[in-house]
């Protein structure tokens, strides 16, 4: 974090005279942007307000601040929905991106693409052309087991609710995947039993209904009870591993910001004083131009990196709003010096210092949720880390010398205790099957937390990888079970008829003793004792480098013959998704579309 030299300004010609006397230009209101844009009237004409109609997002509209802000702002917003709209269709369904284009541009309907004329034109146009029959095989074939991540919204616009579901698996080749497999509307009541119908019934559609290995979704009440109907569902069919201890997984980013949200409340009286500040220098397109003229001239700062306004639903944008204006300290000091105005907004040199306390200590909650927030998500493994991180900052913090934090970090505490229990088990299970990390890495991290309590929480996560590991191999066993009695045609085993093929089968080898079963037998034996061995091997091999780049994916699918059954676990294990940022990046793509 780089503050601003405290050094004296070079003396310049400032201009704020000159500003301040400078006759205001009256704009025309016959721009083009206003095709874009609707006008927010009111009586006062120094008030008025423009809402972008793609985002909806509002700036100022009056006289004197011109239209130039209003088109830059339209041009990078249609770009960036248009990029956003065919990146994301084409990153989940690579052969879809220039169709959504088409249905964006020309507002046609979604089921435009289900009629058999579209797809004669499409397989015409593009013999690779491939329909959702190839994403349906795709799923009827993976390898592995099935996650999902669920999300729903409600359209400001119409009040109807929608559902997005989207499919997490590891492919043969050991590459994560991910498929929307529903977005549709619901229809009313939008409880749990209702959204669980919708999703048996999309299970069903797609064949997967025996493959689901877990669920991620967000913390809303009616998710309970679609979990509980779902488990019972699943327990009826034998499909549930484990009793479902793996079963349902909260979304760690939407804990995360629950608990910042709410701790931020307690020190707003700080962060407000430089909301505001942001907020008054902005809100003149001269008096914004004045200050980045006398942060470039008289301090020389980079002044591409702007002045930051945080949303107040997003607070990693709060974090970045701080993170600015410390960027801009003696600026906005010597600013509070020169400016009347302002003064009411300046902050003391007490308030400066708790603001780059803020900053140092939320530092580690943003870059935990960037992970969590990345459009090619990390296998599961990688979130333990962070979230120990979090932890670990919470315990130092509430002990540290830092008072004014104490009753928000208290607050925060209560919150994530609440959740780290209920996630902590697949994000620890995740990281032993790290090879980097292991059980000494998880035993390390909880020792620094737990004390001399740590046995006890990592002697139950030990248990329950080992339970998840037996079930494993008991449905490696009936898979092979099926597969022997399937292909045996004949009393003969292969080596047998390899030997009648030569002519061999008659020679006598002495008495009448059969080798062949007791063989079977022992491979039996042996196979079962590997089994058994496979975890304990596993946890007992050495780690490697702690920091060392590697694809976890690749290890265990390199590791396959060795690790057969633990990395048939490993494969389901760690393409569980600990956010639902997927459905939540399909229900952005759809409200963009809503916009247009």
């Amino acid at each position: 974090m780089t503050m601003a030299s405290s050094n004296s300004p070079i003396p310049v010609d400032d201009g704020f005279n000159k500003y301040e006397s400078a006759p205001k230009r009256q704009k025309s209101t016959t721009s083009k942007v206003w095709d874009e844009m609707t006008k927010l009237e009111c009586d006062d004409k120094n008030k008025l307000k423009a809402q972008c109609n793609h985002c909806k997002t509002i700036f100022s509209a009056k006289p004197s601040s011109g239209t130039s802000h209003l088109r830059r702002h339209l041009n990078s917003c249609l770009k960036k929905a248009n990029k956003d709209i065919t990146q994301y269709t084409i990153a989940t369904q690579p052969s879809l991106g220039a169709i959504s284009t088409f249905l964006v541009y020309g507002k046609h309907s979604f089921r435009t693409v289900e009629e058999s004329g579209f797809r004669y034109m499409m397989r015409i146009a593009s013999p690779n052309f491939k329909n959702i029959n190839c994403v349906k095989e795709k799923l009827a074939k993976a390898p592995g087991l099935i996650c999902l991540t669920f999300d729903n919204w409600n359209s400001e616009h119409t009040n109807d609710e929608y559902i997005g579901i989207t499919a997490h698996w590891v492919d043969k080749y050991w590459k994560l995947q991910k498929r929307i497999i529903r977005f549709r509307a619901l229809f009313p009541p939008y409880d749990g039993l209702n959204i669980v119908d919708e999703l048996v019934l999309c299970l069903s559609q797609w064949s997967i209904d025996k493959k689901i290995f877990s669920i991620t979704l967000d913390n809303a009440s009616y998710n309970d009870l679609m979990v509980s109907c779902l488990k019972n569902q699943f327990r009826a069919n034998r499909v549930i591993l484990c009793d479902g201890a793996f079963f349902q997984v909260r979304c760690c980013a939407h804990i995360l910001n629950l608990i910042v949200e709410a701790s931020l409340e307690l020190v707003d009286d700080v962060v407000g004083k430089v909301r505001n500040g942001i907020k008054y220098i902005k809100k003149s397109g001269i008096r914004k131009k004045r200050f980045y003229d006398v942060a470039d001239k008289s301090f020389h700062l980079n002044v591409t990196k702007k002045l930051r306004q945080d949303v107040c639903v997003r607070w990693n944008s709060t974090y970045l709003m701080l993170e600015f204006s410390l960027y801009y300290k003696d600026v906005l000091d010597y600013w509070g010096q020169r400016d009347k105005d302002y003064q009411i907004f300046a902050l003391s040199n007490e308030e400066w210092r708790n603001v780059a306390i803020l900053c140092k200590f939320f530092k580690v909650f943003y870059d935990v949720t960037c992970v969590f927030s990345g459009s090619n998500y990390p296998t599961t493994n990688l979130y333990f880390r962070g979230v120990w991180k979090v932890h670990k900052v919470l315990l130092g913090t509430v002990k540290g010398p830092y008072s004014f934090l104490t009753p928000m970090v208290k607050q925060m505490q209560e919150k994530f205790n609440k959740y780290w229990a209920e996630y902590s088990l697949i994000l620890s299970c995740a990281a032993i099957l790290d090879p980097r990390y292991k059980l000494n890495y998880v035993q390390y991290c909880f020792t620094t937390i737990y004390g001399i309590h740590a046995s006890d929480f990592v002697e139950t996560i030990l248990s329950n990888l080992r339970l998840l590991f037996d079930e494993y191999v008991k449905k490696s066993k009936s898979m092979f079970s099926y597969l022997a009695g399937s292909s045996n045609v004949s009393n003969k085993n292969p080596v047998d008829s390899s030997l009648d093929e030569h002519n061999v089968n008659s020679v006598d080898f002495g008495g009448d003793f059969d080798e062949s079963d007791d063989y079977k037998r022992y491979l039996n034996e042996s196979s079962t004792m590997s089994e058994k061995a496979q975890l304990d091997i596993y946890l007992e091999e050495s780690a490697l480098e702690l920091n060392s780049q590697i694809d976890v994916l690749d290890y265990w699918s390199k590791s396959s013959v060795r690790y057969n059954e633990l990395s048939l676990l490993a494969r389901d294990l760690l393409a569980i998704p600990i956010s639902t940022i997927a459905s939540e990046s399909l229900l952005a793509w759809v409200r963009k579309l809503s916009h247009f």
